[in-house]
């Protein structure tokens, strides 16, 4: 449970996270990372079956969890130990992605 507090305080769990891209036929309709979430892909849409596309951007640190870290030893050798990676061994993901339905909405 958190601990909820008075002051200026907002948990939002938007269906985008990081930002997408958004294609229609492809064709670059727009791109979302904050509410309302929302493309107007009207212009790109044709009478019968059409593609539908999003490339949703992910994190650094979601990179960086996915990888080994870099062999240093090389580097330390010739020019001594500058760092030490800092419990890089303990990142782990970030949800990241779509998180909520997508929906194609007639005005």
């Amino acid at each position: 449970m958190q601990n909820l507090r008075n002051g200026m305080q907002v948990w939002l769990e938007g269906p985008i996270r990081e930002a997408a891209v958004v294609y229609v036929n492809d064709k670059r309709a727009g791109s979302v990372w904050c509410p309302p979430y929302s493309v107007d892909v009207s212009r790109l849409l044709k009478s019968g079956p059409n593609k539908i596309r999003i490339e949703v951007a992910n994190t650094a640190m979601n990179y960086m969890a996915g990888h080994s870290l870099p062999d240093y030893r090389l580097l330390n050798l010739r020019y001594g130990e500058r760092f030490t990676p800092q419990d890089m061994d303990k990142i782990q993901p970030l949800p990241s992605g779509i998180l909520g339905p997508v929906r194609l909405i007639a005005r």
